[in-house]
Formats: structure tokens, sequence, C-alpha cells
């Protein structure tokens, strides 16, 4: 007898019901992160010791392990592009309530058909920064500019995410706004030509990396590749998410100053230590309290 048809149709959609909770670090823009990465390159080196220990052809192994290697690539920068959204939401959090100027207008561009779905976020920092893409190191910068700027002066917002001109600070963060761009593109080229350099990708390449770059070619990741990546994208959340705890603080700090009333600052800091997972943060001279969890268990 013939086997039956496969309701395809309902196939794909059954893919949305297997899923599982997420992690206890996602609630922490930044150990979300790090468990994100952690967890593939784990997968990496999996892979690669099952791969060492059997007999394979060497350029089978080689031609697999590439194409893991592309979408490992890919899969770190998808993840420090979700901690840039999780961390503006975190200070759209801690900022909302607090100011009445025009700082979140320009954060996310949603167009009224698609409101409706904002309804289920969990915060209004999620509501805003969610939907949008962050991929582009400009437009990071222009966002967090207005989003960690003094009260009623958004359009002359300090703070660089990615510093790019002699004026910006921190200056020795500069070199950093040229990698990203090259990353975001090599994200591009991977997720879209599945890692062929196109003609055009080779000379946005040129530019970017300014070297020689052949096209047509096939990106052939080297695990040593993926790893100076890796590091790229570890040391830069590790800085970014310190930076911004620190201008959220000073911010905090100024509102507080201006109006005495408007929050605890042992509670708001005791929220920003949570939040970003550092020791030692101060809101208006007043220094967190640990969460009980960082204390050691006792012996």
């Amino acid at each position: 007898m013939p086997r039956p048809p496969i309701d395809l149709d309902r196939k794909v959609r059954e893919v949305l019901q297997h899923v599982e909770a997420l992690p206890p670090e996602a609630a922490t823009p930044y150990q979300n992160y790090e468990r994100s990465v952690t967890d593939l390159w784990n997968l990496r080196s999996y892979v690669d010791r099952k791969v060492t220990r059997s007999s394979s052809y060497v350029n089978v192994v080689q031609r697999h392990m590439a194409a893991l290697d592309r979408m490992l690539i890919v899969n770190f920068i998808e993840a420090f592009e979700r901690f840039l959204k999780e961390i503006a939401a975190v200070c759209v959090n801690h900022l909302a309530a607090r100011v009445l100027d025009d700082r979140f207008d320009k954060l996310d561009q949603t167009k009224g058909g698609l409101l409706a779905v904002h309804f289920g976020a969990e915060s209004v920092g999620r509501a805003l920064c969610e939907s949008s893409t962050w991929l582009d190191c400009d437009e990071v910068n222009h966002r967090f500019r207005r989003l960690l700027s003094d009260p009623f002066d958004a359009d002359k917002g300090k703070f660089w995410v990615f510093p790019a001109k002699k004026e910006h600070e921190p200056k020795a963060e500069k070199f950093r706004y040229s990698v990203m761009n090259l990353l975001w593109q090599l994200r591009h080229t991977i997720v879209h030509n599945l890692g062929q350099i196109t003609q055009s990708d080779a000379v946005k390449f040129r530019l970017l990396a300014r070297q020689q770059v052949e096209a047509p070619r096939l990106l052939v990741p080297t695990r040593d590749d993926v790893r100076y990546v890796k590091r790229f994208l570890d040391e830069s959340a590790d800085n970014i998410n310190f930076r911004i705890m620190k201008r959220l603080a000073e911010l905090l700090t100024a509102l507080h100053a201006d109006n005495p009333h408007l929050f605890d600052p042992q509670k708001v800091a005791n929220k920003l230590t949570e939040d970003f997972g550092i020791h030692g943060v101060e809101v208006a001279g007043v220094e967190a309290e640990l969460p009980p969890s960082w204390y050691d268990p006792p012996c």
C-alpha cells in the first residue's frame, strides 16, 4: 500500500510547538549573550571532537566544518544584535517613567498595522526595541545617543556605542566601528548569499577591510576565524555593557538630583545591578546591594 500523504502544512506549523523554556541567563542581556555564544562554541568543539575520533575523508570534513563555521559566525553576530536590542530595552524601562522629553520618538518606527503585536511584550522597552533590526553601527549610535542623552537634549547626545570620529569618546574603542561594520557585511553575505561573495559584496569588503577581496568566491572560515570573531564580539559586549550601565547610572543620578522624589536610589541601583550583572553600581551616591544569589554559598 502507498504511504499516506504527509500534511506539510501541519508539519511546518508543528515546528512552533517544539520549544523549551529559556535558560535563567535570558533574564539579563549580557548573561543571555554569554550563554548563547558559549553554547555555540561548545557545539563547535563537540562536533570537532566527534569528527577527530572517527575515520573520515579530510576533504569532506573540511567542507562540512566550513558550512558549520559559516552558520556559527552568523549566530555569534545575531547574539550580539540581540544583546544590543535587549540592553536598549533595559535603558527604556529605567527611563520611561522618569523623563518627559522626546528621546523615545525615533527608537522604533512601527507602522500602525504592526502595533497590535507590541501589546504582548513584557515591558515598554521590549515593545519599542524588539521589532527593529540593530545591524548598523550608525543606526545603533543614533538610537543610544538619543536614549542616553541629557534631559531635553536628545539631538545632542554624546554617548557612542561605536565611536567613529576623532571627537567621539572613548577613543580607545574607535577600532570597533570598522570591524563591526565588516562583521555586519559578513553576516549579510552568509545569510543572504549562503557565504558566496558576489561582485557587489567584494566591493563592499574591499572598502571595509581595505584589502583585496576576490569574487565570486565561497567563504571557507577556519576554526581560528570563528574563534576570533567570537573573541571580538565577547570583548565588545563586555565593554558596551559596562559603558551603558555607567552612563545610565549617571543619567539617573542627574534626574534624581533634579527631583529627589522621582525614585528610591537604593531600589534603582539594585535593579541596575540585576539588569547589567555588574558589582559596585551607584545611583545618587547609593551603592547597590548585591542579590543573595551573588554571594558564595556556605561551605
